[in-house]
């Protein structure tokens, strides 16, 4: 088994996503890629923040696990103490195969934890990569990122105001539309987004958000496959993550055959 710390670094059919470097990775160092993706890492290698555009602080603990070994993540704001308490624990951690499996030590880890603050959330979920390629057929007209048809849909949201729908989803303006993004629409309706909510030097994690009346239909798969084929991701190895209980998210992986690499545990 091994345990490593990350270190920060310097219509739609037949979709294609370029091959990269990084497919050829285990599973254990896509799991490290995907860390270095989602947040902005200190030169020790804590979490500063996630690095979604809101620069939001991020969990206090992450622990990645796969088959072949975990990667472990602290928040820089955590004692020294704490951290080395923790990490200590986390280098005993038995792997995980995906998806099944609650580390050992949790417990351990939320007492730690909670000896400078409560512990507020905690949360197990899954992840995927996308495969090379992706063959997904969906009726729903697609508006993306940096495209004129995308612009007049952002001019458009800007001058009339966010439909109540995407607003009660924290959409409160455009700024949320977090670049690149992808839209599936119903009718003139948008139903699903997929936006990027983290980026590396060269990967990419996807996020994905479904208007309730719309969801069950394949809108959401279909948002994220065409934002795997945007141009700006064709180089990118690219990830998606979803708690354990999100049904609706596991059913877009299966619907565009992403494949599961690994687990994670955040505590907050």
């Amino acid at each position: 088994m091994r345990s490593r710390r990350i270190r920060p670094r310097s219509g739609l059919r037949n979709v294609q996503v370029v091959d990269s470097s990084y497919m050829s990775q285990s599973d254990h160092d896509l799991l490290a890629i995907e860390a270095a993706t989602i947040y902005v890492l200190t030169d020790s290698g804590r979490i500063l923040h996630k690095s979604s555009p809101d620069h939001d602080a991020g969990p206090r603990f992450r622990l990645a696990s796969c088959a072949s070994g975990n990667i472990v993540l602290v928040r820089h704001d955590v004692g020294e103490s704490i951290a080395h308490a923790i990490e200590g624990l986390a280098a005993r951690e038995p792997a995980l195969p995906p998806p099944d499996g609650a580390p050992v030590y949790l417990n351990e880890y939320r007492s730690f934890l909670a000896v400078e603050a409560p512990v507020e959330s905690s949360d197990s979920g899954l992840i995927w990569t996308f495969p090379d390629r992706l063959d997904y057929d969906h009726p729903a007209d697609l508006v993306r990122s940096d495209t004129p048809a995308g612009d007049r849909l952002l001019a458009g949201l800007t001058e009339s105001g966010m439909p109540e729908a995407l607003a009660k989803m924290g959409f409160v303006d455009v700024g949320e539309f977090w670049t690149p993004w992808c839209v599936a629409l119903h009718g003139e309706e948008i139903a699903s987004i997929a936006f990027t909510v983290g980026l590396g030097h060269a990967s990419a994690e996807v996020g994905v958000a479904t208007v309730p009346a719309f969801r069950g239909r394949g809108l959401a798969a279909a948002a994220t496959a065409g934002w795997a084929s945007l141009k700006a991701n064709s180089e990118r190895v690219l990830f998606y993550v979803a708690s354990r209980s999100n049904v609706s998210s596991h059913r877009v992986t299966q619907r565009l055959g992403l494949r599961p690499i690994g687990t994670d545990l955040t505590i907050a």
